[in-house]
Parts: structure tokens; sequence; C-alpha cells
């Protein structure tokens, strides 16, 4: 039993691993590119970031809850401790300003590409988009 639990704790651990790096580097990712004010880079970074949130973000937002749930079933815990119900709170809360982020992200990844198959600069509307993906991601 006690294996068993180690292991649900070792996927649930890496998990939240994985989004915390994933939106490390986002973070990092994104502002760098608005610091370059190249449009091309922009685009680019944008195109990667949502990849990234698919093939990184997505599995381990679906996993965490997951792996937390039947850790909690394996150590006997009922879900209507406490401890069950902030915790499902504060993932629920970073689940949907996760989503909130992606939906802003694939806006600005519409923008920037637009802006860049044109040779136009980042439009005000960029701009607009990116602090609103500050506040939430920051």
């Amino acid at each position: 039993m006690l294996d068993t639990i180690y292991a649900i704790k070792f996927v649930h651990m890496i998990a939240i691993a994985v989004m915390f790096g994933t939106w490390l580097a986002i973070v990092l990712f994104m502002v760098s590119a608005r610091r370059s004010r190249n449009t091309s880079v922009t685009a680019v970074t944008a195109l990667f970031v949502v990849r990234a949130e698919f093939m990184l973000m997505l599995p381990a937002v679906v996993l965490t809850p997951l792996a937390g749930f039947l850790l909690a079933d394996a150590i006997g815990a009922h879900l209507d401790e406490y401890w069950t119900e902030v915790s499902s709170a504060i993932y629920a809360a970073v689940a949907l300003a996760w989503l909130a982020n992606l939906f802003i992200e694939r806006r600005i990844r519409k923008v920037t590409q637009e802006a860049a198959v044109n040779g136009k600069p980042l439009p005000a509307s960029y701009r607009k988009l990116f602090r609103l993906w500050c506040v939430i991601a920051l």
C-alpha cells in the first residue's frame, strides 16, 4: 500500500512541477518577446507558447487533480475534509486563470501572426491583450 501512495504522490508532484515550470517558461518567453519589440519574434513566441500550453500544461492540469484525488483516497482522506476542499478551491482558481490565459494567448497568437505576415507593427489590441495576460499570469 505504501508503494502505491508513493507512486501516486510522485505522479502528483511531477504534474505540479510541470505546471509550475511551464508557467515560468511561458512568462519568461512572453515577456522577452514583448521586450524585443519585434513583430516576427513575438509571433513565433506566441505560436510556441500556445503549443507548450497544449503539450505540457494541459496534461499536467488534467493529471494534477486526478492524482490528488487518488492520493487522498489512498491515504483514507474524505473529500469533505477542510484541506481537500481548500486545495480543490485553489486548484479550481488556478485552472480558471490558466484557461483565461490560454484564451488570451490564442488571441495574441492570431493578432501577432497577422501583423507579422502583413509586415506591420504590433497593433494596439496586442498591447491590451498582453496587459490583460500579465494581470492574470503574474
